[in-house]
């Protein structure tokens, strides 16, 4: 019996990470599909082989030692009532590492996990846009807009998930879907879609990251394929588009004018201010105030976010303490809580594997760097399911598989 169930594991074990895919752009809990996959791995897998592979991964090392330090932040922690929720959002780095590099999946089963994700962003997008026309036309309601039209999770995660899968697209779906009649027609489908739906989230990350992102690796894909004639044409296009996006969609403009005047302004921010961007500003500041009186060893990660709501109230950031926001800025947060030791760690695990894949070729595990690198720097996304879910996922995923590398088979 047992034989069996183990055959029936190596076969679709990989149904595990590919529901925990398809899932994460409808923000659900997917503690349970963890919990089944580390059970199957420890009842049916060759554990012994796993944890060899596990460890001659250099970088279950920086992964492991990010969970570790939490936990050990735990010893020193005053706020008893956050420590057992700090270590929970954190235990993705202990499970991913483990049950990630210790698979072997082949081509097929991987790509199916990918093409899982993309297909779960595809959907949620429509559930997004129809249920918005929906509400437009009959209960003449506009829900076009940031958290109104993101109602699975929030617009900045739903974004930079679809930047993602876009990433995907642009540089592998060509290539997979090659067995398939219209590819150029599905691919521009798909990109149609996320587009619209990163346009209609509205945030301003999202839209960076889209903009520069996206155009950037279409640009070298047709340099490396030759069409550098194209490129001219697809630059003065992408100019004209801006330029009409510009005059016609006035309220996403407007929320990089407030930025920009918030950010260029010489006037000093108004303390109760709870605009996006003033309130970063605002807190920000008090963040690096934290972390030189705490550098070397942190608050702990469970005192981190009261050591702010500290702050705020005793500097009168009246706007930032009645929301009780955390830093906003994941490099921040990690500092305040864990001191220099957990900052260096999650520099190795996001910048500098913009580098790694740029060495190894692996193009797109470079640009994931660079895509969570820019949302760490104004979300502290380690604190959310939807942010830390995603990212060790995903990252556990690209340094134990290069992708580019994946046989041209149909899924």
């Amino acid at each position: 019996m047992l034989t069996r169930l183990k055959d029936i594991y190596s076969k679709l074990g990989y149904n595990l990470p590919l529901l925990i895919a398809f899932f994460l752009p409808f923000g659900i809990n997917y503690a349970i599909f963890i919990m089944i996959w580390a059970l199957c791995f420890f009842i049916l897998d060759d554990v012994k082989q796993g944890f060899k592979s596990i460890f001659s991964n250099k970088w279950s090392f920086a992964l492991l030692g990010f969970f570790i330090l939490h936990v050990l932040g735990a010893f020193y922690a005053k706020q008893s009532s956050e420590i057992s929720s700090t270590i929970e959002i954190k235990l993705v780095f202990l499970a991913f590492p483990i049950l990630i590099f210790a698979s072997r999946y082949s081509d097929i089963q991987l790509k199916k996990i990918i093409v899982s994700f993309v297909s779960g962003c595809i959907l949620a997008s429509l559930l997004c846009i129809f249920r918005a026309l929906f509400l437009y036309f009959f209960q003449n309601t506009n829900a076009f807009l940031y958290s109104d039209f993101a109602f699975l999770i929030h617009p900045s995660y739903m974004a930079m998930y679809l930047v993602f899968a876009q990433l995907i697209v642009l540089l592998y779906y060509p290539k997979w879907l090659s067995h398939l009649k219209a590819v150029p027609v599905k691919i521009g489908f798909i990109s149609f879609i996320f587009l619209l739906t990163i346009f209609l989230c509205s945030s301003k990350m999202g839209l960076i990251t889209a903009f520069v992102l996206l155009p950037l690796t279409f640009i070298i894909k047709l340099y490396i394929g030759g069409y550098k004639k194209v490129i001219m044409w697809f630059v003065l296009s992408f100019t004209v588009i801006c330029i009409i996006c510009y005059q016609l969609f006035p309220v996403q403009v407007g929320r990089f004018k407030t930025a920009f005047k918030v950010t260029s302004s010489s006037q000093t921010i108004d303390k109760s201010d709870s605009e996006s961007t003033a309130v970063r500003i605002l807190i920000w500041k008090e963040s690096v105030k934290i972390i030189k009186s705490n550098f070397w060893i942190g608050t702990s990660p469970a005192d981190a976010n009261e050591a702010l709501y500290q702050s705020y109230q005793e500097n009168g950031l009246t706007g930032a303490y009645s929301k009780k926001l955390n830093a906003h800025n994941q490099f921040f947060q990690t500092f305040i809580g864990t001191g220099i030791i957990g900052f260096m760690l999650l520099l190795s695990i996001t910048v500098f594997i913009i580098f790694y894949g740029l060495v190894k070729k692996e193009w797109l595990l470079s640009l994931f760097g660079v895509l969570i690198t820019l949302n760490f720097l104004v979300e502290s996304m380690l604190q959310a399911q939807a942010g830390f879910t995603f990212f060790v996922f995903f990252l556990c995923i690209l340094l134990q598989y290069n992708l580019s590398k994946i046989s041209n088979k149909a899924v």
